[in-house]
């Protein structure tokens, strides 16, 4: 289930709603469907070269360890 960021353009208040299937979001505050998308990052874990990313990302093959090529 999807968490999207908006801007209220009539209160300008930011919040998160959890969307699912054709529901709509509206503002918790004001109640308008009057909404700006925010753009949206996620959270990524940083081991500072070591960990998953390094190993994920160390130019190995699709399917294939890394250093194990």
């Amino acid at each position: 289930m999807p968490i999207f960021e908006y801007v209220c353009k009539q209160c300008k208040r930011p919040f998160e709603a959890l969307i699912m299937g054709s529901q709509r979001a509206s503002c918790p505050d004001c109640g308008s469907g009057d909404l700006e998308d925010k753009f949206s990052t996620y959270a990524v874990r940083s081991t500072g070269g070591s960990g998953w990313r390094g190993e994920q990302w160390s130019g190995a093959g699709c399917g294939a360890q890394a250093g194990g090529g």
